[in-house]
């Protein structure tokens, strides 16, 4: 019997903390024909000991050297066999109705991607004691480039057709790499970006961001937007120049000089230099108001948009020395490690 659900679960060294995931999953499965996939991510302690020491059976373990996330999440779409599918990472969590309704939604609309609201709370003590507070809701939206990268939710919060993410993975316009692992799931977005699919929104938090005192991916976000960046680049590298694409190339560019704004004074300038330059090389429609409020716009027409975006992080964003989690050295041996732009 082919499952409705494969649940793709990468672990790397977490111990216990998976138990809440695993639980979360086990209460989201009835009515549903779900496989849990396990990809051990070369942990130290194989994590078929740790899991087993919980009481757990999941219907596949694989036990991998250490590769980082986003191969794991490959080794473990290889592996799916349901129709559809899932990522958790081992701090994630679900609500007890997200399968049943996001399955649901997506048999009755023959939809390729579903995903919902999320929620967050802390990981700590019995399962039935944690409390969950919702986040504002995610923006609805039933076009696939707007989704993967302007809404670009956890990568928890999509379930995807299976056969439809191979089809999007077999041809992607660039390939997987160490340099993605932060963020793993928008090498996925980024490729999906550009092809047709049918996305419906289930409304409500059913996607719940795990908290905890361990290390996570978010504790340094410089490293995550490092990734993004080699992300973006290889993107605008590689994404052909076309009819097909040109929607999927507006909404990148726009998302790398949004995001080159933000940046706080006195953060790396090369850092700078690449990310605003993922929107110039993209040379797509640079109307103002797809890039900033009525000011921006305003100095824009008088600076020009890099000039006006300039003036406007002097005046509004927070310095660097409040906000830095990485030493120079980590840093700059982190920038050196991408390939030329």
């Amino acid at each position: 019997m082919t499952p409705d659900l494969s649940v793709i679960i990468p672990v790397y060294n977490r111990g216990k903390l998976i138990h809440h995931t695993l639980e979360s999953v086990r209460r989201a499965s009835p009515g549903l024909a779900v496989e849990v996939v396990i990809v051990d991510d070369g942990s130290d302690r194989p994590a078929a000991e740790a899991i087993a020491g919980l009481g757990y059976r999941p219907e596949k373990i694989i036990r991998q050297p250490n590769r980082g996330l986003l191969f794991a999440r490959l080794a473990g779409l290889a592996a799916a066999s349901g129709r559809h599918l899932v990522f958790l990472d081992s701090d994630d969590l679900v609500s007890p109705e997200k399968f049943r309704l996001q399955v649901g939604a997506m048999d009755a609309a023959s939809a390729e991607v579903s995903y919902t609201d999320t929620a967050h709370g802390t990981i700590d003590g019995e399962y039935d004691q944690l409390v969950f507070t919702a986040d504002e809701p995610l923006a609805a939206t039933d076009d696939p480039a707007r989704f993967f990268i302007t809404v670009q939710p956890p990568p928890h919060a999509p379930v995807f057709r299976t056969d439809w993410l191979r089809t999007v993975v077999n041809g992607a316009f660039f390939p997987p790499s160490p340099l993605y692992n932060q963020v793993a799931e928008i090498w996925f977005y980024h490729n999906a970006a550009t092809r047709a699919a049918r996305v419906v929104k289930v409304d409500g938090p059913h996607t719940i961001v795990g908290r905890h005192p361990g290390a996570r991916l978010t504790d340094h976000w410089e490293k995550l937007a490092i990734a993004s960046l080699a992300v973006m680049e290889a993107f605008a590298r590689s994404c052909p120049r076309q009819p097909a694409t040109a929607h999927a190339r507006q909404l990148v560019a726009e998302k790398a000089f949004r995001s080159w704004r933000r940046l706080p004074r006195g953060f790396s300038p090369e850092f700078g230099t690449r990310e605003l330059g993922v929107w110039q090389r993209l040379k797509c429609d640079r109307r103002l108001e797809r890039l900033g409020g009525p000011v921006f716009q305003n100095l824009a027409r008088c600076l020009g948009p890099a000039g006006a975006g300039r003036l406007m992080r002097r005046w509004q964003n927070q310095p660097y020395a409040a906000c830095r989690t990485l030493d120079e050295d980590t840093l700059d041996r982190l920038l050196a490690a991408l390939p030329a732009p």
